[in-house]
């Protein structure tokens, strides 16, 4: 673990100290790519020295022209066929430490997860496993498969309700990629015991020398906001977004993905804003999820003494048109159409459609000034073949 000190280079928290904190990284134009882990090594940059899931945190950008003005839309969601947007962000620190630190399985629970692991004692028969849970059209269920996948790791996924006679969208490729079981409502409800119940399952059928690790719902945890700050230092190059002033808009679930970018903004000492979309909760859900997880980045990356809490740049704003969670109205999905027919951009109802009508409306609010307007596409799309089976008649 770092001090405080060491990660900001022995000088005050001023804005050009904070910058040096972060690993500079040469802008390029090559796509980032999933495969085996890279590391990255720099004399300047003790928190992000360490080996990523990405390539390079490079992403396209693409200029869209609305009638209310330019928009910046960062597109995440063409990062990689399965794991495109912010989950794939979440996992490209996370997923090497795990590796790392020998985890064989990873269990995963969509909705309220946790990242376990598993040793074989046999080094060249090495079974890495892993366990998570979810909605049957977790995108984080799905993502955390593939790249489990592809990293020789085995995920076990917890899905909640009943099996459906066809397998669609995101859960199909979990279906694929993992090994999914099945949880009643009412058992998924205790997500805390279910956990609990599984983890000793999977901790039982494991060699004696197995060792279990808990990832929380959504990626929740420290290593996934090393991610964001990653792109966030990538996107102030000079040939890349550049520093001046902007306003990113981001769609959030547990807000994770919101507080990582803010955080790499603060520490890089940039004159930027996020907003983030609440689609999950209250806004005292998502300002407790930013004291827990500042916290705890504290406590695992610098010398746990820091406070974050209200310094971030980051606001939470309602979706354009509030409802509960998962709710999709008819005109949703005509919104979605419009953006993709008229603009090429496929924005799914739950998430991603939030960001892009809030990115639209902060446009028209912010035509007389100079910031500009970045939308952070975390994909999503697939959902639309869950959507599509309930409102057939809408599409």
């Amino acid at each position: 673990m770092i001090s405080f000190s060491q990660f900001v280079a022995c000088k005050p928290i001023s804005r050009s100290a904070r910058r040096c904190v972060l690993l500079r990284c040469k802008a390029t134009t090559d796509h980032s790519t999933v495969g085996d882990t890279h590391p990255v090594r720099s004399s300047q940059s003790p928190l992000l020295n360490r080996s990523w899931l990405l390539k390079t945190p490079n992403t396209k950008i693409r200029k869209v022209a609305l009638e209310t003005g330019q928009l910046l839309v960062l597109q995440d969601d063409l990062l990689h066929p399965i794991l495109g947007g912010n989950k794939v962000r979440k996992l490209d620190a996370l997923l090497p430490e795990v590796k790392a630190s020998g985890c064989t399985d990873l269990v995963r629970q969509a909705g309220q997860s946790n990242l376990q692991v598993v040793r074989q004692s046999t080094p060249r028969c090495k079974v890495h496993l892993q366990l998570t849970c979810g909605g049957l059209q977790s995108a984080h269920t799905a993502a955390v498969a593939a790249a489990c996948a592809e990293q020789g790791i085995r995920a076990h996924l917890l899905v909640r309700g009943e099996r459906p006679a066809v397998p669609t969208g995101f859960h199909l490729l979990a279906r694929m990629y993992g090994q999914v079981t099945y949880v009643k409502r009412s058992e998924y409800a205790d997500r805390k015991a279910m956990m609990a119940k599984h983890a000793d399952i999977i901790s039982g059928n494991a060699p004696p020398d197995s060792k279990l690790h808990v990832l929380p719902e959504g990626g929740c945890e420290p290593a996934a906001l090393l991610g964001c700050i990653r792109l966030v230092h990538w996107l102030a190059q000079p040939k890349v977004v550049g520093p001046q002033p902007l306003t990113l808009i981001v769609d959030c679930g547990t807000g994770t993905t919101a507080i990582g970018l803010a955080l790499g903004m603060h520490l890089a000492g940039l004159q930027w804003l996020v907003r983030g979309v609440m689609l999950a909760g209250p806004r005292s859900y998502y300002h407790e999820q930013q004291t827990i997880l500042t916290s705890a980045f504290a406590a695992k990356y610098m010398s746990g003494t820091e406070v974050f809490g209200k310094m971030l740049p980051l606001d939470w704003v309602e979706r354009p048109r509030p409802r509960r969670f998962g709710k999709v109205f008819r005109e949703d999905v005509i919104a979605c159409q419009q953006a993709a027919q008229e603009h090429g951009v496929l924005v799914d109802p739950i998430y991603s459609l939030a960001a892009w009508e809030a990115a639209s409306q902060a446009l028209q609010i912010q035509q007389s000034g100079n910031s500009r307007v970045v939308m952070l596409h975390t994909g999503g799309a697939l959902g639309l073949q869950g959507v599509a089976q309930r409102y057939p008649d809408w599409f």
